[in-house]
């Protein structure tokens, strides 16, 4: 914990999106998942119709920080193998420049609502079920312009898992005088059954749980909520289909039990 009771939030690759930039990040390419995107040309910019008023009718007071609109652009991933283009789409302002010596007063500040193909929301790993990667891919799509929507299909993926790893989706019930029923569990009951088998993935997929409510329920999600999400969901399923991943927690517990370096198996 940090000062305040808050807890430090998940570095997910695509965090420095959800704000304002001036320059992309560092990001890996949606297609080949090897190969990182580079932008090879400036982004194109469109005045909107008040900045263009503005510079019309008022050009002796115009400042170039009066300039919105919206903005397109490009990067290319740099594997030879792949080359893969995506296009990004959005808003932009101008505003003071954080490094005018070098620069210059002013800079073009972009805010991204539209990614195509969709940059990748969440990591899945060999062998996570079709089912769960397709509503990742939709959350990935509208995540800029919908975090709750996104939010929702975070969950939707949390139901394809569980249904995937064979955890009930019904339960029988009965009462007094009436025949028994089948009754469809909730998401919250359907995790707390799979606590029996994975407490772990228990524990991350409950999270996950708790921001796709917050989506639905209150509609006040930000870009940052799902991609935290995105993060212990991608925990998840790297707990359950990367050996490396519930290999090294059986190496931490057994530390634990030895209350220090624990004997390691050797290779014949």
């Amino acid at each position: 914990m940090v000062a305040g009771g808050t807890v430090p939030c998940m570095a997910h690759p695509l965090l420095p999106l959800a704000q304002e930039f001036i320059a992309p990040p560092d990001l890996r390419c949606p297609t080949c998942q090897y190969g990182h995107l580079v932008k090879k040309q400036k982004f194109i910019t469109h005045d909107d119709a008040a900045t263009s008023v503005a510079k019309t009718q008022e050009p002796d007071a115009w400042e170039p920080d009066w300039s919105t609109g919206v903005f397109t652009g490009f990067l290319v991933c740099a594997h030879a193998g792949c080359g893969e283009t995506v296009v990004l789409a959005g808003d932009y302002r101008v505003g003071d420049d954080p490094d005018p010596v070098k620069n210059g007063p002013w800079a073009a500040f972009y805010r991204l609502t539209y990614a195509r193909p969709a940059l990748t929301l969440v990591d899945c790993p060999v062998g996570t079920p079709e089912s769960v990667v397709a509503a990742g891919r939709v959350a990935a799509e509208i995540v800029w312009i919908d975090p709750a929507g996104a939010a929702g299909r975070l969950r939707v993926a949390v139901e394809e898992l569980l249904t995937a790893q064979r955890v009930p989706r019904f339960r029988m019930a009965a009462k007094p005088g009436k025949p028994i029923k089948r009754v469809r569990r909730t998401t919250h009951q359907r995790i707390e059954l799979f606590a029996q088998r994975k407490p772990q993935v228990e524990q991350v997929l409950m999270a996950v749980k708790w921001i796709g409510n917050t989506g639905s329920h209150e509609g006040s999600l930000g870009i940052e909520d799902v991609l935290e999400g995105a993060e212990m969901l991608g925990l998840a399923l790297r707990l359950l289909y990367d050996p490396s991943q519930p290999n090294l927690m059986r190496r931490v517990a057994a530390v634990n039990r030895h209350s220090g370096p624990a004997p390691r198996r050797r290779r014949v």
